[in-house]
Order: structure tokens, then sequence, then C-alpha cells
């Protein structure tokens, strides 16, 4: 009986560690688009292989810190349409992916050849964007299998600005240390 048991408990924990969710992540599909800030008509759509987008995740169902986000997948720049992009099914796995559960998701977008969306920031020169972190299911590709969940909390809109330049901020520091100096003067 406690090999019995025993062997139970090892299936059981052996299950949970594989456990995974699917979702599919693509805009494709939907009715948004990532487009370029202050930019109209086919203008605005980001260009065709000159962005990458990125989709960040965590377990549960409440908002989380930026820093508690994992990438668990990206797309482009090459393959990536004027404004779209369809990177199929991506897996997650770990603690708190149980297939058919709900989870946090960010999108993430970029233009350059920057490692990811941090570097693309620092970098100064591109053009960056995030959606607001949205609550969504994933499918569940363990037995009973469903299908990949499509990303429904989100829109698929994504617009991306301009990262200001180092100079910009540096200048702006100044201007608000000259304001706090001249004010402590009088």
């Amino acid at each position: 009986m406690k090999k019995a048991i025993l062997g139970l408990l090892s299936v059981g924990a052996a299950a949970s560690a594989l456990a995974q969710g699917s979702v599919v992540f693509e805009n494709s599909l939907s009715t948004g688009s990532i487009t370029y800030a202050g930019k109209t008509g086919a203008a605005s759509y980001a260009t065709a292989g000159s962005y990458t987008v990125a989709l960040l995740w965590a377990p549960g169902t409440s908002v989380v810190a930026q820093g508690a986000l994992t990438q668990i997948g990206t797309f482009g720049p090459s393959g990536t349409q004027a404004g779209f992009f369809f990177d199929g099914t991506t897996v997650i796995t770990g603690a708190g992916t149980a297939g058919g559960s709900a989870a946090i998701f960010e999108v993430q977008a970029w233009s350059g050849s920057y490692a990811n969306y941090a570097a693309a920031v620092a970098g100064g020169a591109a053009w960056v964007g995030q959606a607001a972190e949205f609550v969504n299911n994933t499918g569940n590709p363990n037995p009973p299998a469903t299908a990949p969940v499509n990303t429904t909390g989100w829109d698929g809109n994504l617009i991306l600005v301009p990262t200001p330049e180092p100079g910009t901020l540096a200048l702006g520091g100044l201007g608000a240390a000259a304001l706090l100096y001249f004010r402590r003067r009088k």
C-alpha cells in the first residue's frame, strides 16, 4: 500500500513539474496593428522587418511589478509584416503554468537590432512601445489537450514612440536642478 501511495505521489510531482500552458502569439488575426506615433496612413505601420516583438508573462491574475515578468517569446525582425506579426504557438513551462489557467501577459516591441526592450530603451535610438498587462487563459498541450488560446486579452494594438536621447534627458535634469537652485536662493 505504501508503495502505491509513493508511486502516485511521484507521478503527481512529475506531472506538476512538467505543467505547461500555451498561447498563440500574434496580432495578424486581430483588429490591431503596430504603428509609429504621430504618423498617419500607410506610413503609420511599423516597417516590415524593422521591429521585434516580445511576449512576457507571470503566473496569476493580478498586476505584477515589471521585473516579475519573464520573457517567453520574441518574434522578428525578419518575417514581420508592416504592422503585423504571427509567431504561432508559444509554450510556457514552469511553476504556475498549468494549461487552461489564467496568467498575466505583456507585449513589448522595439525597432532596431537590440537584444531586448531594455537595451532598446537604453540605446536611445529606437522606437519602443509596450502594452498594458492583461490577463489571458492558456491552452493545455498535456492530455487532455486543448488548443492554444489566442492572446484575446490584448487587442493587437501597440504604438511605438521614439526614445528620448540621453542628451535630452540630461538637459531636462539640468533645467530641474537650476529651478531648484534659484528657488532656494529666494
